[in-house]
């Protein structure tokens, strides 16, 4: 006799104690296992919702080769592993710059995993930018490989004029792969005008910024940008009007303006008779 997998088996050889026994546990057992099923759907969906959420709060890309990953994280909570060791690393390195800078009388910037604002990753190369009250701190990080110890340095700076930028942008790291073109990483500052930051490559292709707290960042990916072409960084207000554009590659010393406090001290740029007003940066 075959019987259905929830059946009791047969009975009739059975002393009925024996068989009522019997039937309870099958029944039972048969209960547990049919209450768990639902308890696996909802894991199974919890799951999915986490790596949904986790796309939306952290821009992962598979390099068109195949080989690297890049990764953007903006702040602490959005760091890969790798990218968490790279931080820390950054760290380390800025504690023993601090201590001499203490020794030697210079001022320096304390800083924590807390101030990371921009953290990215292309392959084995990590770009970390802190930033705090006091100052700043760029980090440039190869991770180490087959026969290779990890490399790079940091550097940290006061702000010179840490409430104000110079407009609505201010760059602060700029990576490329090529002199002045390939792919670039770029983080930096934007006052609370800026509610979308977007880097014109110059060849009718665009890379939209990343903003929080602040800070902006952005990675491109296979973008092949020329100096030649000009790229601009350029900012939107909250109703989409342009509000700023400036090239990529030029340095601050190099701006086209120079901006003043609201009582008309200079702190960017060459003087001019048409000095632009400076911009609050709020963290």
């Amino acid at each position: 006799m075959v019987n259905e997998i929830l059946d009791p088996p047969a009975e009739r050889d059975l002393p009925p104690a024996v068989a009522r026994k019997m039937r309870a546990q099958l029944l039972r057992s048969a209960g547990r296992r049919a209450a768990r099923r639902p308890r696996l759907r909802l894991a199974v969906i919890a799951s999915m919702l986490l790596v949904v959420m986790s796309g939306v709060t952290a821009m992962v890309w598979d390099a068109p080769d195949g080989r690297d990953v890049q990764v953007l994280a903006m702040g602490p909570g959005e760091l890969s592993p790798t990218l968490r060791d790279a931080a820390e690393q950054c760290l380390r390195w800025h504690a023993g710059e601090e201590k001499r800078h203490a020794a030697e009388g210079k001022p320096a910037v304390s800083l924590s995993l807390a101030d990371l604002s921009v953290a990215m990753e292309r392959g084995d190369h990590a770009l970390v930018l802190f930033m705090n009250d006091v100052g700043y701190a760029t980090c440039d990080l190869r991770s180490a490989g087959r026969n290779r110890e990890v490399s790079g340095g940091i550097f940290a700076d006061p702000w010179p004029h840490g409430e104000w930028l110079p407009g609505p942008v201010q760059r602060l790291l700029l990576t490329s792969t090529e002199h002045d073109g390939g792919d670039v990483s770029v983080s930096g500052r934007v006052s609370e005008r800026v509610q979308r930051l977007v880097l014109d490559h110059g060849d009718g292709h665009t890379t939209t910024a990343r903003l929080s707290g602040g800070a902006f960042g952005l990675m491109t990916a296979d973008a092949r940008l020329k100096a030649d072409d000009d790229p601009q960084l350029v900012s939107y207000d909250k109703r989409g009007v342009e509000i700023d554009r400036r090239p990529l590659f030029q340095a601050e010393d190099q701006l086209d303006h120079c901006y003043t406090t609201p009582s008309g001290k200079l702190i960017y740029g060459k003087p001019s008779g048409s000095c632009r007003q400076a911009e609050a940066w709020k963290r």
